[in-house]
């Protein structure tokens, strides 16, 4: 039986719903530290949680856009009047929201644009399920990561400029820009490119495009007014980022790499051979594409961020939709006027294969190791006076060394206690029962006089009987053990 085209895609649009949701459901924790430090804890800031003296380092330089943390601090709030407390709920519900109202937006795109580019059945079918089923799309697409939101409203931007190109909807798509700018200040660059091909390329008239720039700064405006709210002096934060990553060149205090690096950084991260065919399909797209708005978007929106010295591939996730559509035109183009040869089709259907398997990875693996652990000692460990021993760090300055207040257990006492003084410290201090948080696979100290149960522990048991590797040694991870004092 053959499938229809609509039907096809309207099973795509479903499946991938599902996966949307139940990625936003197993995604614990935060794909970059970024977005939890510069979001929830900013927010936590302003809900009097956590001090200015503990926030990172860019809060002290007034950079950082305060939109999303003001939106996390009301939307907190509201949530605590409703009951709801329990911090993994809360993200859990950011994530579901912000997936949902991406899947919305990509499939009311995907249903203006197929009609006019895509007349080919297979080559239709293979777009709307690029952009919505490609593995690093549902993990990405539910992150309340200032990358994802800076792309929503792009998106909803182009959205807008595709259907009616009415005075409303030009005011609309500045309003969009704007906001896609405060979450992101870097995705200006592809709205800059937008406006360059609206009025070079596609000749639009000077007065709709003032129509859609003064909302677009009327929100700039907003953004300054809720900077200087947040921060409590004047502040001009775009500039304020601009100075510290740019001119003083803080950013390659975090890594620096070559011109192009982003290259071999998404070959290599987006994973052969899905990514290599998207980048030659990119590659004969952006030619055939030379007048589209997306490739006017794209191109310098790249270019500038190679030009920056710090390269991290999230920075490209705000016009992964442009990407993904300029690549499969790219091949369907390329394919147009060739025969698909048995190897190409051998190559494609492996690449399907690869995708679904890392689809399935990661729609069930959890974003964040230490959030999980942070899960585990919230809803496992929270009864009351739960103590803790950790045997390097204390619990809440394990995400990259910095203190969190967000996913805090109130009821637990955390000490630090060096693993050869643990016996000492529990008997020292008459303690019966407690609790070991150990950065290592195995806690190998003995203790004479209390018994030691693994509890929690990020990978199995079993790994251990693959004697090849020294997993003491090589693993970065982290177990929690109950300890109780033996009954003489």
């Amino acid at each position: 039986m053959i499938i229809s085209k609509e039907n096809f895609q309207k099973n795509i649009k479903i499946a991938s719903l599902v996966l949307f949701v139940i990625t936003a459901f197993f995604s614990v924790g935060h794909l970059q530290s970024d977005e939890h430090f510069q979001i929830l804890e900013f927010a936590q800031y302003k809900l009097g949680k956590i001090s200015a003296a503990d926030l990172p380092w860019e809060f002290g330089e007034k950079m950082r856009p305060s939109l999303q943390p003001w939106i996390a601090y009301s939307a907190i709030k509201f949530f605590h009047l409703l009951g709801i407390e329990n911090p993994f709920v809360i993200t859990f519900i950011f994530r579901l929201l912000s997936g949902l109202l991406l899947w919305t937006v990509i499939t009311r795109l995907n249903d203006l644009i197929i009609p006019k580019y895509f007349k080919d059945k297979k080559w239709s079918n293979l777009f709307y399920a690029a952009t919505l089923l490609l593995w690093y799309i549902p993990f990405t697409s539910v992150r309340f990561s200032s990358e994802n939101i800076s792309a929503l409203f792009l998106l909803l931007g182009f959205l807008t400029l595709y259907r009616k190109k009415t005075n409303l909807n030009f005011a609309l798509i500045g309003i969009f820009w704007g906001l896609s700018f405060l979450f992101r200040y870097q995705t200006g660059i592809a709205v800059f490119g937008a406006y360059v091909f609206l009025l070079f390329i596609e000749r639009t008239p000077i007065s709709k495009l003032i129509i859609s720039i003064v909302p677009l700064f009327l929100i700039l405006l907003f953004g300054t007014y809720l900077d200087t709210l947040f921060y409590d002096e004047f502040t001009i934060a775009p500039y304020n980022y601009l100075k510290a990553n740019i001119f003083d060149d803080k950013a390659s205090n975090f890594g620096t790499s070559p011109f192009f690096a982003y290259l071999y950084l998404f070959l290599g991260k987006a994973i052969p051979p899905i990514s290599l065919l998207l980048f030659l399909g990119f590659i004969s797209g952006t030619v055939k594409l030379k007048k589209h708005i997306f490739v006017w978007a794209i191109i310098p929106f790249i270019l500038i961020h190679s030009l920056v010295a710090h390269k991290e591939v999230r920075f490209l996730f705000p016009v992964n939709y442009l990407f993904i559509f300029i690549s499969i035109v790219g091949l369907m183009k390329y394919f147009e006027t060739r025969e698909i040869k048995n190897w190409q089709k051998k190559l494609f259907k492996f690449s399907i294969y690869v995708n679904v398997i890392l689809l399935l990875i990661m729609t069930i693996k959890p974003m964040n190791g230490t959030v999980k652990l942070f899960s585990f000692a919230y809803h496992n460990l929270n009864s009351e006076n739960t103590y803790l021993i950790s045997t390097k760090r204390p619990l809440y300055t394990m995400l990259v060394n910095l203190q969190t207040s967000f996913y805090t257990s109130e009821n637990i006492r955390n000490e630090v206690v060096k693993p050869e003084e643990v016996e000492n410290h529990l008997i020292h201090n008459n303690i019966n029962e407690c609790y070991l948080l150990h950065e290592k696979f195995d806690f190998q100290e003995k203790l004479e006089n209390y018994n030691l149960e693994k509890v929690y522990s990020e990978y199995p048991e079993w790994i251990k009987n693959i004697e090849a590797i020294d997993w003491q040694k090589k693993l970065r991870t982290k177990t929690i053990y109950k300890i109780t004092k033996k009954v003489e």
